[in-house]
């Protein structure tokens, strides 16, 4: 039985996903099972070609785009081993990087989760060293050291709030006793509201800055498709029903449900189809999101 499994999501990126798979296989610590979930693509072809050239790697081909929420639950249920790694095909890992997490684990005993520093690749900047979550009446997700240059200022592990998706490290129990992802959420906000229930099941996050990783950046102006805003409006408002204090629910509706919507449509009417979208997805599922907030309550209360 392997100790970690590294699962690398894949979609579209043979390119890419050749890079991140030679620096899993390069890794210092070898106790390792690789597995790449590839969402069905284009380029699903070429990419079972990349994973064929590599010896022992496993490949899950879904039938369908799952997003990151569905592949990723697809590769933590087929993982064998005690820890879980979770990456993407357009993230490369320093050599060191799996041992790193590997020891901290093992000599933490009140970390849930732990992630690496994550760099951007061709601008040698920080890119994410976790962060925070404030849900407030004014949602803010704060992201550590984002564009600063590695001046030494993260010497040592130390405990967030937030976790990038891109990069988490855990036991496999635990991820598994949280239930993975959302998968509803398709993409965006996954890993915030994954971050939220990990501190409310009692797990702390680390970033452990002695691994490290090197995330490709994209070409300027490459965005996500327009049809994911609708993703990212249902799943914020899904994040406050469940996660929330209901004291400020009544200002976060209001202001991300009907003035910030509001502005965004004056200015761009094709804001308006994901909006609406959004607003029917959660009138359909608000009453089963209150009930499990309400479920959770009662289990943290016993």
């Amino acid at each position: 039985m392997p100790t970690v499994s590294v699962i690398i999501l894949s979609y579209n990126r043979p390119a890419l996903l050749r890079r991140a798979l030679a620096s899993v296989l390069a890794q210092s610590f070898d106790e390792v099972e690789v597995i790449v979930v590839d969402n069905a693509s284009p380029a699903s072809e070429e990419v079972a070609r990349v994973v064929g050239e590599r010896a022992g790697v496993k490949l899950i081909r879904n039938d369908a785009n799952l997003g990151y929420a569905g592949g990723m639950n697809r590769g933590i249920e087929c993982a064998s081993g005690r820890y879980v790694y979770l990456t993407e095909d357009d993230i490369r890992l320093d050599p060191d990087c799996v041992r790193h997490l590997f020891e901290h684990m093992e000599a933490s005993t009140e970390s849930g989760v732990c992630s690496p520093l994550m760099y951007n690749e061709a601008a040698g900047t920080i890119r994410c060293a976790g962060g925070a979550l404030h849900l407030g009446g004014v949602y803010r997700r704060e992201t550590f050291g984002e564009g600063e240059s590695d001046t030494g200022q993260y010497a040592r592990p130390f405990e967030v709030t937030y976790v990038d998706g891109a990069v988490i490290f855990a036991r496999a129990e635990f991820l598994r006793s949280l239930g993975g992802f959302r998968e509803e959420y398709f993409m965006y906000v996954e890993a915030v509201e994954f971050s939220a229930r990990v501190a409310k099941a009692g797990g702390k996050m680390f970033v452990v800055p002695g691994a490290k990783v090197y995330h490709f950046e994209p070409a300027a102006g490459v965005g996500p498709h327009a049809d994911l805003e609708f993703h990212k409006q249902k799943n914020l408002y899904s994040l406050y029903l469940l996660h929330a204090p209901a004291r400020v629910l009544p200002e976060f509706f209001l202001r991300y449900g009907l003035l910030v919507p509001l502005r965004s449509m004056s200015a761009q009417r094709a804001a308006v189809w994901p909006l609406l979208k959004a607003w029917g997805w959660l009138l359909l599922r608000a009453p089963s999101l209150v009930r499990e907030r309400r479920e959770a309550a009662s289990v943290r209360a016993r």
